[in-house]
């Protein structure tokens, strides 16, 4: 999963007591957030036992241990990443736009996106994006098959927009098309890049006030604006279907 503000993320992750689809990431970026509140080595390794504890109180910790080690050491070796959104220009989109095909356009806009997020990870800023394929298409909101995916590939390699590396066993892509200019589109959340360039485009998209996740209008031709995703618009009626019933069930 990428995160962006990962101090902001572990601070959410504490306060709702949850380690997520992936309990090792959160882990790491906890003793992160830790260790830059200014406790010590130990007394994070402690606070790790108490975090498990507190998202799961039937957790045995020795069987947790060597994870909670492991994601101590790599938060020591590894600085947070602080950024609230990551800026793609106007140059960089006229780029992508003059891309022929939507699917193509989406892929680009998520390679683009993937290069400038591991650009700041790595300070030697070579544009590399080191994300596995199946989560790149996934971002990009892209389901073909694998065939399709490579012809993608070679074409923005023959348009210059994409180069391999040299080694075999690398399949690693570099970006070859980031471009300075004004501000076109700021993001803040890696999930559904396809949807958000959509959106960008001026298609039936919208971000959801909730959750932040962008999905497609339910009905685009409806005059009412849309505020939540299906999941949320879910949740949100159910839990004011709750308050009214509890509302009603207190004693004046």
């Amino acid at each position: 999963m990428i995160v962006l503000n990962e101090n902001d993320w572990a601070q959410d992750a504490i306060e709702s007591r949850s380690m997520g689809k992936q309990p090792f990431e959160t882990l790491y970026r906890v003793a992160r957030y830790y260790l830059d509140s200014g406790y010590a080595r130990k007394e994070v390794r402690k606070m790790l036992d108490e975090f498990v504890l507190k998202c799961d109180n039937t957790a045995s910790l020795p069987k947790w241990s060597s994870v909670l080690d492991f994601a101590l050491s790599r938060a020591v070796k590894h600085p947070a990443l602080c950024e609230d959104s990551i800026a793609i220009t106007i140059p960089e989109m006229e780029v992508i736009q003059s891309v022929k095909g939507r699917q193509l356009q989406r892929l680009a806009f998520t390679l683009l996106c993937l290069a400038k997020y591991w650009d700041l990870v790595n300070p030697v800023k070579e544009h590399w994006v080191n994300t596995k394929d199946n989560e790149i298409m996934r971002m990009a909101n892209i389901n073909t098959s694998v065939k399709r995916q490579s012809s993608m590939y070679a074409q923005l390699h023959e348009m210059g927009l994409v180069s391999f590396s040299k080694k075999v066993d690398n399949t690693n892509v570099r970006v070859c098309f980031m471009k300075p200019g004004d501000e076109a589109l700021s993001v803040t959340d890696f999930r559904n890049l396809g949807y958000q360039y959509l959106r960008y485009c001026g298609e039936p998209y919208f971000t959801c006030e909730s959750c932040g996740l962008t999905v497609k209008l339910s009905d685009p031709n409806r005059g009412r604006k849309q505020h939540y995703c299906k999941a949320c618009a879910i949740e949100i009626a159910t839990q004011q279907r709750v308050n009214s019933v509890m509302r009603q069930r207190k004693p004046a």
